[in-house]
């Protein structure tokens, strides 16, 4: 099975399944590891990452500084309100397209077009235009989560490969996409809104 993240927690977990250990200190290892807290690495572009300080920034003047959330907070509410959606959705497969299609997006508005003068056949030359990735900086971000809720997310994915097994996507492209989706949701204008969601979220956790 194709890793579903850097981690590849569901392969270990199936795993240690197919093992079948047994004993207290099997039960125990499996206990701690499940409430253990592992790190998750994406990478986002710059523009994505100012954006949402700034919003943060907001949200703290917005609450005369009694909210304090980093972009790492957020990152996690985020991630946390998607896994909630999930349990709660009744279309699993419209979820799960939805996040593919906005992976395409992203793709697209990722790359460039050039021209380029080549030869198309012996003596023949022409201008071809191509879409090349555009070289985007981008800045790494780490987040802590909970083992088990970075399983959810992989099985998640694993669940939507069943139902298409066309569908790829990891789990750090899945937060990726979550964090940039909700920064164009801000662009849009709706950024009171998002706001008093984001601090009613944070004050339920």
């Amino acid at each position: 099975m194709k890793p579903l993240s850097k981690m590849d927690l569901l392969s270990k977990g199936l795993q240690d399944l197919t093992e079948n250990k047994k004993g207290l200190y099997s039960y125990l290892l499996a206990k701690f590891e499940k409430y253990a807290r592992n790190e998750l690495h994406i990478k986002l572009p710059h523009y994505e990452v100012l954006r949402a300080n700034s919003f943060l920034d907001d949200v703290m003047e917005l609450t005369d500084h009694t909210v304090y959330l980093t972009l790492e907070d957020l990152i996690a509410l985020l991630y946390h309100q998607f896994l909630v959606q999930v349990r709660s959705t009744a279309k699993f497969s419209t979820l799960g397209q939805k996040i593919l299609n906005k992976k395409i997006e992203l793709a697209e508005k990722e790359q460039k077009i050039v021209t380029t003068f080549e030869e198309i056949n012996p003596n023949h030359w022409a201008l071809v235009e191509k879409k090349i990735p555009s070289k985007m900086k981008t800045k790494q971000i780490t987040v802590e989560f909970h083992r088990k809720y970075l399983e959810r997310g992989e099985i998640f994915l694993y669940d939507l490969i069943k139902i298409s097994p066309k569908f790829s996507m990891t789990l750090e492209e899945l937060v990726t996409i979550l964090v940039i989706d909700f920064v164009q949701e801000v662009e849009k204008g709706n950024s009171k809104k998002v706001m008093d969601q984001i601090i009613k979220a944070f004050e339920q956790t």
